[in-house]
């Protein structure tokens, strides 16, 4: 795979996570550019105050974090300005089964795909085929 995306965002509250996924996504070469936060609430700043910055294409994104958790950020993602929520598309990176939470979580039009953890080569291969469908 040779960089699908220009950048993408890691957004996990676990260290250890943000570490595996940029290493595998890294080893993948799925981006040129790699940005990881810590909590949602950052990451929504920092997408908030992109000044003459490109968004980015892919938002890898956790569900549950303390604070302010996917589901909300999902909600404050929608309230963003046009160029970040045209340009951004959300891929919910969980370690939840549940179907409520995904049904929930593709209600959201920037939503285009809900990924158990780990991240895995094939989750990679289908987000890519799916961009080209």
């Amino acid at each position: 795979m040779s960089n699908v995306v220009e950048k993408t965002l890691l957004i996990d509250d676990s260290e250890i996570d943000l570490f595996i996924h940029r290493r595998f996504l890294e080893l993948c070469n799925f981006s040129k550019e790699l940005i990881a936060y810590k909590s949602a609430e950052s990451a929504l700043d920092w997408l908030r105050n992109l000044e003459g910055e490109s968004p980015p294409n892919i938002i890898f994104l956790d569900l549950n974090m303390p604070v302010v958790d996917g589901f909300t950020f999902l909600n404050m993602f929608s309230e963003l300005p046009e160029r970040v929520t045209q340009h951004s598309r959300v891929v919910v990176l969980t370690s939840s089964n549940s179907v409520t939470d995904r049904e929930q979580v593709l209600l959201h039009k920037n939503v285009v795909k809900m990924i158990t953890k780990p991240m895995k080569i094939q989750d990679l291969q289908d987000l890519v085929q799916d961009k080209q469908n």
